[in-house]
């Protein structure tokens, strides 16, 4: 007790969990005989009437979240008649955060005090003059939209405030030590647990419980308006290809199928909220105290992985070329197997340099002759077409001796079954382009004009 000292409710909290079972006073006089009384400066005590007068500030403690020695600010607002106190720990303690937090007290206690007293701390007053001072913007604006008055005390009168400073004395001397807190979540969690509990003991002024004189206070509060102030940042910003959006020079993530789509960011306590076509995605990133640094979720970066080298995506961004595009995909799928993402990328990469209506054209020639193959669909696009028209074959040559006919024709001729199409009229004379096992392009019919790469035109030479 000594060693974190410990105040005397403090420690009557924990003493009565196991088990003890005496009173506050006679714990007092024991814990006196080895602390001695700190002293007390004389001041002259004020009271309000309900819904009067309330009075906020700010406080930082270094506390332990997990193992981690982490610094945050506790916003507190006590209302003057009820005694009544709102808490809340924050990371990030700026004018929009701490706006918030009037926020959210105002909501908890179901209206608004007349006024409300402010030492000069710069989340409220920017500038301060002789006959008066420059409120920060976004506070002035939470001020107008509740109705009450903002009152800056003279810089060094604590007094002013005696009813928010002493119960920090109780955070820090009652609530915060000794407790295990995993994260700022449970911190603020455990903060409300204890400040309900307060609320429904006696306080040692009013010798009422603050949760009672609430009661009688909140008729007298000013009503809350119909909608709450929003005191969030919020500005567009665009999914870059590494599925992120800048926000304060770092990058954080959002799913990867949002690439190249407007988002909208908001950025409220500490934390990023992401909107994309006007509903909110599931992604939300605790702001970092960095710079120039990307921060992915674990679930985007799964999600990229799972697809960004699978043919689900090639098929997405293909299906854009148009009606054609789809057949030509089964053709490839069905000749190059495994191979078709390849043929795939490379026709997605030929669209970036000549654009998609060609791509589009080329798709729709090259499939009418079964030429599934990027390199066919590149020779289409740069000019050197495949000829129009069906092939005029004698229907009187049989298909069977095609596959004696081309037994010698290396490594580069496409399936038998495509050569005894073509004889048999279902395709027409076509430019074919083959690949080596390796993906090399040999120097096969591929490499040579179309009449030397159909079968009887004038003979294929064996290799």
């Amino acid at each position: 007790m000594l060693e974190d000292e410990l105040t005397a409710e403090r420690v009557l909290e924990d003493i009565r969990a196991v088990g003890y079972g005496g009173g506050y006073t006679i714990l007092k006089e024991y814990i006196r005989t080895f602390r001695p009384k700190s002293a007390r400066r004389p001041h002259e005590r004020f009271e309000t009437e309900p819904g009067e007068q309330a009075q906020v500030d700010l406080s930082p403690y270094t506390v332990m979240l997990g193992l981690t020695p982490t610094k945050v600010v506790c916003f507190s607002m006590v209302f003057g008649f009820s005694r009544w106190q709102f808490i809340h720990f924050l990371l990030h303690a700026d004018a929009r955060s701490v706006s918030h937090c009037h926020v959210m007290a105002f909501e908890e206690a179901g209206g608004v005090p007349g006024e409300i007293l402010y030492d000069r701390m710069k989340q409220v007053v920017i500038e301060s003059f002789k006959d008066g001072v420059v409120f920060h913007s976004v506070f002035e604006a939470m001020v107008a939209h509740y109705g009450y008055t903002a009152v800056p005390l003279a810089p060094g009168y604590k007094e002013g405030k005696g009813k928010v400073e002493k119960p920090f004395q109780f955070v820090e001397g009652n609530f915060l030590p000794g407790r295990h807190l995993c994260d700022l979540e449970d911190l603020n969690r455990q903060a409300a647990q204890w400040r309900d509990v307060k609320a429904q003991r006696e306080h040692r002024t009013t010798h009422e419980q603050p949760a009672t004189r609430l009661d009688q206070e909140r008729p007298r509060l000013l009503p809350l308006p119909d909608q709450r102030f929003d005191a969030a940042l919020v500005e567009p910003r665009q999914v870059g290809d590494d599925y992120c959006i800048p926000w304060d020079t770092n990058r954080y993530s959002v799913r990867p199928r949002h690439v190249g789509k407007q988002a909208w960011g908001r950025e409220l306590m500490g934390e990023l909220v992401v909107h994309i076509d006007g509903e909110e995605v599931d992604v939300r990133h605790r702001l970092q105290d960095t710079r120039h640094k990307r921060y992915v979720l674990p679930e985007h970066e799964a999600e990229f992985r799972s697809h960004s080298t699978s043919r689900h995506v090639l098929a997405d961004q293909f299906a854009r070329l148009g009606s054609g595009a789809q057949e030509f995909a089964e053709g490839l799928r069905e000749q190059k197997g495994a191979a078709a993402g390849y043929h795939m990328s490379r026709i997605l990469q030929l669209t970036d340099k000549v654009g998609v209506l060609r791509v589009a054209e080329a798709l729709r020639h090259a499939a009418r002759y079964g030429a599934f193959d990027a390199h066919a669909v590149a020779r289409i696009v740069t000019g050197r077409k495949l000829p129009g028209g069906p092939a005029k074959h004698s229907s009187a040559v049989p298909p069977a001796p095609v596959a004696e006919f081309l037994k010698g024709a290396g490594s580069f001729q496409r399936e038998v079954g495509a050569y005894e199409r073509l004889l048999r009229g279902e395709m027409g004379s076509t430019e074919t382009v083959m690949e080596e096992p390796d993906g090399k392009r040999g120097d096969g019919p591929a490499d040579r004009a179309p009449e030397e790469a159909a079968p009887g035109a004038r003979g294929t030479k064996a290799r």
